[in-house]
Parts: C-alpha cells; structure tokens; sequence
C-alpha cells in the first residue's frame, strides 16, 4: 500500500474542498471543457524539468501519455513523484521505520518547492488536508497516521 499526495495549482489561487471533490470526480475525464477545471493545466515534461532543477539525482522515465514518472535514486525510499497534465502526485510506502521521517522530509521539500515556484497547494486525502507549501506540520500528523493505521493494514 502507498500513500499519495496531490499537488495542484488552483485556478483562483487557493485549492477548496469543493474543488478536490470535483477533481476525483471529473479528473478522469477528456470531455470537459477547460474553464470548468479548477485548476490549471499544465506541460508535464517543462513541470519535470523544473523538478529536475531542483533535485538532478531523480530518474526520469515516461509515463502514460505525456505523462513523466520522476524516480527518487534511493530504490529502498521507493518515491516517486508522477507528473500529468493537472498536477504531481507523490507516491511513497507506508512505513513505520527510521526511514519515515526522511521519506517524509524529502517528499516536504519538494512540495514545498512547486509551492514557491509555481503556487502548487496539496491535497492528503489520507488526512483530508489541504495546504500550502509551507505547512511542515502534515510531517508530524502524516508519520503518526502511519504508525496507527499500518499494523492494522498488515493484520487484515
């Protein structure tokens, strides 16, 4: 099981409930018109780019479509970042160990990134939280659901 987040740049400027309830919805879809998208479209391999200027150690390989898959170069993090045309999801384990913690630190850095320089917000739908960039609290509050929710995922 991995646990994900969603980044996405608002189209007014600020990322609502309402607005992520539309985007699991609707996101799917090639039939929308784009001024009833919440938020903007983007170039996923200039989006890479712009990652890479951050962190060149990531290890580019094509998704679907345009999409862009952005590997971190520690295989036993297992993070991944996946870029597509609305926005970036984060993709790593859950886990309880050491590495937690520099998992999570390292995810923060790059949502933090994309939020200054290019006004991303973030989605958890683990905890249903919406920020912006600088909310390094979902640090905490993301390595405390790990540790209550993943023994019960192994039990059952």
């Amino acid at each position: 099981m991995r646990y994900e987040i969603h980044l996405y740049v608002p189209k007014t400027g600020r990322l609502t409930p309402a607005m992520m309830e539309w985007m699991f919805k609707h996101g799917q879809r090639t039939d929308v018109p784009e001024a009833h998208w919440p938020v903007r479209r983007l170039k996923p391999r200039a989006l890479a780019r712009l990652l890479l200027q951050l962190d060149s150690t990531l290890i580019a390989t094509p998704g679907y479509g345009q999409d862009v898959e952005l590997q971190f170069p520690m295989p036993q993090l297992d993070l991944t970042l996946h870029v597509h045309d609305r926005g970036v999801i984060l993709f790593f384990p859950y886990t309880v160990d050491t590495l937690v913690r520099v998992v999570l630190g390292i995810a923060y850095t790059y949502i933090r990134y994309l939020y200054d320089v290019a006004g991303f917000w973030s989605y958890d739908p683990q905890l249903n939280v919406l920020s912006y960039g600088d909310d390094f609290n979902s640090i905490d509050e993301t390595a405390a659901l790990m540790e209550a929710l993943l023994p019960r995922m192994i039990q059952g």
